[in-house]
């Protein structure tokens, strides 16, 4: 029983040591708007381990969306926000093209994006602007 306990302790300290908490329910990678599009990307968004990625459509490759400050996930569709325009729906595992820049873990840094580098680990992608797939 002493052993039990003093392995629960260590493993919580252990935790508690690296500061990674786990990503609440439909919490969502957010940052200040980025009018820059680089890419355009056709696809749809899945909620796996927690995370709304990004499945590209034509190589499967898979990206975190880092959606406008404003932007909010229900578990249903992406409420996009982009300012000064009226907010628009991305409905998960439909498909829409999102235009944005590819951007990488060291350009995001901050305490913010920890919980989803440690548990999202898959390249982040700053999405400027949506639309449907047609």
């Amino acid at each position: 029983m002493h052993k039990a306990g003093l392995i629960a302790i260590l493993f919580l300290s252990g935790c508690a040591g690296h500061g990674v908490r786990p990503l609440r329910p439909l919490e969502i990678a957010t940052a200040p708007y980025q009018q820059v599009a680089t890419t355009a990307l056709t696809g749809s968004l899945m909620y796996e381990g927690g995370c709304l990625l990004f499945r590209e459509q034509t190589s499967g490759a898979i990206l975190m969306p880092v959606w406008p400050a404003g932007s909010s996930f229900n578990g249903n569709f992406v409420n996009f926000h982009e300012p000064a325009k009226a907010d628009q729906r991305v409905v998960l595992t439909e498909a829409f093209q999102m235009s944005g820049q590819p951007v990488g873990w060291t350009t995001l840094g901050g305490p913010p994006y920890v919980p989803f580098h440690h548990q999202c680990d898959y390249p982040p992608f700053f999405v400027s602007y949506v639309r449907p797939a047609n």
